[in-house]
């Protein structure tokens, strides 16, 4: 803002040395058009009688006399004048070097006077073009001192409201929101003796109105209701710690409306994601979510780099806890998948009596709704023209990641639902067939 206001305050110094300098050029032409009006010249005429005329005066404006015309000087067309009409010895001394008689000595001050007089009206009226163009220039200045005054005041009072911080009530409540969710599930699930003796670190319903089955995708809500189920204690206090570490300083930045859209966003590409790639699979917690505010500082910072203080630590940090995170969550998924035992499923509870694998789908696609999304909503406190390409192929990504795993959830819905009753059909006609009533 500093640096925005001394610029303001140059821009006007300038103005008004522009100014100054017209005045100074307009002072010196009027000076000028002053002294040449004072310049005189005497013309002398004398009649046939050898009688001196009263004297002519003519202003002279700086322009060289013009060439006589071919019958004022008869000394070279026509004989020496009769002695009655021979010049005065005053006469002829004032006027040697002329030939006038007295036709063309009439005839020449009369066109030198008209000559004067047409010279003297174009110089007044560039004169008076002169004043009204610097009347112009003088009422351009002005306006553009009020519009810089204007846009001055604009830019702090927009400065102003884009620097506000703001209070991080999403995070806070979505985060209170999932621990009193999780709680009231572990103490209520149906079957929670059983459970307990059994997997006493999931007390999660495999039934509930909240988590995503692959077998209710009609169900829109649960593809955003999972976030409030976690597998245990400590899958929800890692999601609620992260989430509030690095949610809270964007939020305060950039306002609650943003970073929930952000964080709704990575939810619900997390389950879109884990439905087109591990179709099989149950999906609770919030970490689609969390990599959305982890992948919406990379946004961030691509967007308001150099308005940033730390970006660089900032940057370094969100890299080593994905990279810890993500390569952990590919380990679970594979390479420690052979630990985990699978017995018959209990009617209300998870399948797994070990933690069930850490989908990394959801994180992948959670973090790349986080930093697509965030290149649409965040604050850009400094814009430049290449961040309107950016702006369109972030939205383009994220539509048409959304758009496919809409699609392919739809026609695989209906594909199994034809399936389930194509075999139906089957089955009945083959118990027909044998008798089996």
């Amino acid at each position: 803002m500093e640096q925005f206001a001394a610029q303001i305050r140059q821009q006007q110094q300038q103005a008004e040395q522009q100014q100054q300098q017209q005045q100074s050029s307009a002072a010196l032409a009027a000076v000028e058009q002053h002294e040449l009006q004072q310049q005189h010249s005497t013309i002398v005429v004398v009649d046939e009688d050898n009688d001196e005329l009263p004297a002519i005066e003519a202003t002279i404006i700086d322009i060289p006399m013009p060439a006589a015309p071919a019958h004022s000087c008869p000394a070279d067309t026509a004989p020496a004048p009769a002695p009655s009409t021979a010049l005065s010895s005053s006469s002829l001394s004032s006027s040697s070097s002329s030939c006038y008689d007295t036709d063309s000595s009439t005839t020449s001050s009369t066109c030198c006077a008209r000559h004067g007089e047409h010279i003297y009206m174009e110089k007044a009226q560039q004169q008076q073009q002169q004043q009204k163009s610097q009347q112009q220039q003088q009422q351009e200045q002005h306006q553009q001192k009020a519009k810089y005054a204007c846009n001055a005041d604009a830019e702090v009072s927009y400065l102003k409201s884009e620097y506000r911080l703001h209070w991080p009530f999403f995070m806070l409540a979505i985060s209170i929101i999932e621990v009193a969710i999780f709680a009231y599930d572990s103490a209520t699930v149906p079957g929670t003796e059983a459970t307990r003796e059994l997997i006493p670190h999931m007390p999660i319903a495999s039934d509930s109105v909240f988590i995503y089955r692959p077998d209710r995708r009609l169900q829109v809500w649960r593809f955003l209701s999972y976030m409030f189920l976690h597998a245990n204690w400590f899958h929800l206090g890692f999601n609620v710690i992260i989430q509030l570490f690095y949610g809270i300083p964007l939020e305060v930045m950039h306002g609650s409306a943003r970073i929930g859209i952000i964080y709704c966003a990575g939810v619900f590409a997390g389950s879109l994601g884990t439905s087109v790639v591990d179709s099989e699979v149950y999906l609770v917690g919030a970490s689609g979510g969390v990599y959305a505010m982890l992948a919406a500082h990379l946004a961030n910072i691509t967007l308001n780099y150099r308005q940033m203080r730390y970006a660089v630590a900032q940057l370094l940090s969100v890299l080593i806890f994905v990279s810890c995170d993500l390569g952990y969550a590919l380990y679970s998924q594979y390479l420690d998948a052979e630990e985990v035992t699978k017995p018959t499923p209990l009617e209300h509870t998870w399948p797994n009596i070990d933690p069930p694998p850490v989908s990394y789908v959801a994180h992948m696609t959670g973090a790349l709704a986080g930093f697509t999304i965030g290149l649409l909503v965040l604050k850009n406190f400094e814009h430049r023209a290449y961040e309107n390409l950016i702006w369109w192929l972030a939205l383009g990504v994220y539509s048409a990641f959304t758009v496919f795993a809409i699609v392919f959830n739809l026609i695989n819905t209906m594909t199994g639902q034809l399936v389930e009753e194509r075999s139906e059909v089957v089955a009945q006609q083959l118990l027909y067939d044998l008798g089996v009533s």
